[in-house]
């Protein structure tokens, strides 16, 4: 028994010409579907770097896997369906069942991409930590609503017609016993698939653009996200295109000279690269230190953990020379001291080197989590920060034999 009956009878589509409309049409299929797949690779080789593999690698792996299933459909889609012809130089012996029988198989190809995809994203959010607790339970939500969606969507895009020759023969579908499902339900789930992206798209603006951090750290970082931004876009054509074909009266227009099937394909490899644009961060960091955080010291000198250091190396120190006079090299944080306001005695940052370049610390590098505020008093007598209980006040000790006194008062927490 087979899963899927067999095609019906198609020409070698290697002997049908390709006009020139067509050719771009094939180029968009292989184009973008080799672009994701170049960002899966640099995903895979990044989290290969960090040794920080998750959940949300696994979902876009899968959404990469289906993307390349979905090529070979497509090719055979377009070639079959005559797509890119101008009508009256199509073969009078032009069937639609091969096409629509391919057609049929990228459909099921296709829409778990979006929900993989989505899945990814939010499970990565859920790995940077750090949000408060309404944000965390929206993401939680929203990927239970993505995966339920997808598995409905699945299979009533798998049994929208029973028996299931119908997708692609229409006289069987034209038979009173043949069920099939109403054109509605296309434009019900694109719509649905569209309110969910706009949701994964605005979440991490949602995290990110309250946070206090450089405004270059911030439009990257955001800028990465940002990505998603045209995968809705090209959603919301996709969408517009489906209501055309289903509820708007014929135009007159060739309905073979067109390709904008292909935005199926478009839509769903710029997914998978947004998604893995983040994961991407190490290298970013390498190539772009100043807008992603590259592990400089605040003189601007590159420089890597130093292990022949003393413990203490990795202490605060807020005289200029560093520890012992190094400047605070290795894994040390650094106090960037800022200027000093008319109801503070100043403000001091402190910012910390990611050791490991990973995405997840994008919440705790550069400060981004939380803001701590440290005011130093230099009085002759020495002083660490001890946090009072609650972290309600601003606590501080002092013992003689050191040079500062500190205060530290937890700000705020995203």
């Amino acid at each position: 028994m087979t899963i899927l009956p067999r095609h019906p009878p198609h020409p070698n589509v290697l002997d049908i010409p390709t006009p020139p409309l067509q050719q771009a049409g094939l180029f968009i299929i292989f184009f973008f579907t080799a672009i994701a797949f170049v960002a899966f690779l640099l995903r895979l080789f990044s989290r290969h770097k960090t040794g920080q593999w998750g959940l949300d690698d696994a979902m876009v792996a899968c959404a990469m896997l289906f993307s390349l299933l979905m090529v070979g459909p497509f090719y055979m889609y377009i070639k079959l369906g005559y797509f890119g012809w101008r009508q009256e130089d199509v073969p009078p012996t032009y069937d639609p069942m091969p096409a629509f029988w391919w057609f049929y198989l990228a459909q099921l190809f296709y829409n778990p991409i979006l929900a993989f995809v989505k899945a990814s994203v939010l499970l990565f959010l859920l790995r940077l930590g750090g949000q408060k607790p309404g944000v965390r339970m929206v993401i939680y939500i929203l990927n239970a609503f993505n995966a339920l969606q997808a598995v409905a969507i699945f299979l009533v895009a798998l049994l929208q017609c029973l028996p299931i020759e119908a997708n692609w023969d229409f006289a069987l579908k034209a038979d009173p016993n043949t069920r099939c499902i109403d054109n509605s339900f296309h434009v019900i789930a694109s719509c649905l698939t569209l309110f969910t992206d706009v949701l994964v798209v605005v979440i991490p603006f949602w995290i990110f653009l309250g946070l206090k951090m450089k405004k270059a750290a911030k439009v990257a970082v955001l800028g990465i996200f940002l990505l998603g931004l045209a995968v809705t876009i090209i959603g919301a054509v996709r969408l517009n295109g489906i209501i055309k074909l289903f509820y708007s009266s014929p135009d007159g227009k060739d309905p073979f000279h067109d390709v904008t099937v292909t935005l199926s394909v478009v839509e769903a490899n710029i997914a998978i690269v947004s998604a893995s644009a983040p994961a991407l961060r190490p290298l970013f960091r390498m190539w772009m230190p100043v807008l992603f955080g590259g592990t400089t010291d605040r003189y601007g000198n590159k420089y890597t953990p130093n292990s022949n250091l003393p413990y203490y190396a990795n202490q605060v120190n807020t005289k200029g020379g560093g520890v012992n006079g190094t400047g605070m090299r290795g894994d040390d944080v650094t106090l960037k001291n800022l200027k000093a306001t008319r109801n503070r005695d100043g403000h001091t940052e402190c910012r910390s080197a990611s050791p490991s370049g990973s995405e997840e610390e994008i919440m705790t590098y550069n400060g981004i989590m939380r803001t701590t505020d440290v005011r130093v008093q230099y009085d002759g007598s020495s002083g660490f920060a001890v946090p009072a209980p609650g972290g309600k006040s601003r606590p501080s000790v002092e013992s003689k034999g050191a040079d500062f006194v500190t205060a530290v008062e937890e700000k705020r927490t995203v």
